[in-house]
């Protein structure tokens, strides 16, 4: 099967995804041979900082914990990544899709610049807040697990980095930092000449239903308002050593743009997917299957999803995808499970009832 027309969700060919993600073997080794690179040339093409010739590479020592990372673990930029799959493909920006509905003929997608399309087959793979599974399952729920977590960008001039941030990160292109049961986490998004740019992060459970930082109801929209409680709790912090000190400066993040995340799950049921299966409507990657931020593999279990479902496709068509369905759901129920887990033990919290 030929891939004619992608759309993506983005408005316009800026980079948006310019942020690291941590790949592992099992899923992108399985991709060298379609796109005809060796290892060490698809790392240097999509590392953190492989323009300036390294391979993203993570020390699990500088992690609080590595999980699932390995020696052939690394941290790829997103926009990097993207732009190599994209080679050879006829993608279409602007096509935001506001809705999904079924018609008598198949699928209709409405996007938000009036356009729509119909079509009699439609794979769902925009991501957790996918707008494909809540016009055709509108009823799944979002799983909100009882952790609070703030993030945010920085570019910071090469003379600072290298003086305060390369000492600590040594060879890596990761550094976590624990005090209590409060995480966290710097990542180098890019690394170039004059500029390197990266994020950070601050985790932590939610104190019980008053904490004012945990928001689990709040809407999409929300994720921009910062309550002045972060900004305070971030001023107690003491001991610090850089560049967490650096990063974590109370009055310097009130000046940035600062994202409060909400560790979400979600999974739509097997039957559901059965049906809609039926009427040309498939899922894949978060879209389907979302685990938490932090603790989940979502870039790992897409590519994984993306590679299983073009083969069952080649093999035997869209009506083969059911049988795909039945083999990896269980792999998705055991990876929210273990994303779950995995937040519970970074933080070492025994109190979160999840």
């Amino acid at each position: 099967m030929e891939l004619q027309r992608c759309f993506t969700s983005d408005w316009s060919s800026d980079p948006r995804h310019n942020y690291g993600v941590t790949l592992h073997a099992s899923s992108y080794m399985p991709l060298l041979e379609i796109l005809g690179m060796d290892e060490s040339a698809f790392r240097r093409r999509i590392a953190v900082n492989g323009s300036l010739g390294g391979n993203g590479n993570i020390e699990s020592k500088s992690m609080v914990n590595p999980g699932q990372v390995v020696s052939t673990s690394f941290r790829a930029n997103r926009e990097k990544f993207e732009n190599l799959l994209r080679e050879g493909l006829d993608v279409r920006w602007g096509y935001s899709l506001e809705r999904a509905e079924q018609t008598s003929s198949g699928t209709a997608l409405y996007f938000q610049n009036e356009e729509q399309l119909e079509s009699l087959c439609v794979v769902g793979a925009d991501g957790p807040h996918s707008n494909t599974r809540k016009s055709l399952s509108p009823n799944t729920p979002f799983g909100i697990l009882p952790y609070v977590a703030f993030n945010g960008k920085r570019k910071v001039k090469r003379a600072l980095f290298d003086n305060i941030y390369a000492p600590a990160f040594n060879d890596s292109n990761v550094l976590e930092m624990k005090l209590d049961d409060l995480i966290l986490n710097i990542f180098i998004n890019e690394q170039q000449a004059i500029i390197v740019s990266v994020s950070w992060i601050f985790s932590r459970p939610a104190r019980g239903s008053t904490d004012p930082l945990h928001k689990p109801n709040r809407p999409v929209s929300g994720a921009t308002y910062i309550p002045d409680e972060f900004f305070d709790e971030v001023e107690t912090l003491s001991g610090l050593s850089q560049p967490f000190k650096e990063v974590f400066d109370a009055e310097k993040l009130r000046m940035e743009r600062v994202l409060h995340w909400l560790m979400r799950s979600v999974l739509v049921k097997q039957q559901e997917l059965y049906t809609l299966a039926k009427k040309g409507v498939f899922f894949m990657g978060d879209s389907v299957h979302a685990e938490p931020i932090l603790g989940g593999e979502g870039a790992n279990n897409a590519i994984t999803d993306g590679i299983e479902l073009a083969k069952c496709i080649s093999a035997c068509g869209p009506s083969g995808i059911l049988s795909w369905y039945e083999a990896r759901y269980r792999v998705w129920e055991r990876g929210i499970r273990n994303s779950e887990k995995a937040i519970i033990a970074m933080h070492n919290s025994q109190k979160a009832a999840l």
